[in-house]
């Protein structure tokens, strides 16, 4: 399974990598970081994100496709709740621009 998880990481490497070079900095980081740093942060990444939608699929379900509502309820734990709330204000500001085209 690790071997399996390498691999997955390994297609995801430097997708990230601009993004985080700016939140790191963002957060008090030099300007321009490590690039050991940039990888470490971006497999921490990866696999949280990995981590979060595996929880969503729950086993059992055999679902393909993830919806809001999965990732709500994997996010409704206690932990994640500043997370939750920014994927809540995330979907209030996509509905409101879908109003403003319309």
């Amino acid at each position: 399974s690790s071997g399996r998880n390498a691999r997955k990481q390994s297609t995801f490497k430097g997708l990230f990598a601009k993004e985080l070079r700016n939140l790191m900095y963002g957060f008090g980081d030099d300007r321009n970081p490590a690039s050991d740093t940039v990888t470490v942060m971006e497999e921490i990444l990866v696999e949280y994100i990995v981590d979060v939608c595996q929880a969503a699929l729950a086993p059992g379900k055999n679902k393909s496709r993830l919806s809001i509502e999965d990732l709500r309820r994997v996010l409704s734990r206690p932990a994640d709740a500043n997370k939750l709330a920014r994927v809540e204000e995330l979907l209030f500001m996509q509905e409101e621009i879908k109003r403003a085209r319309a």
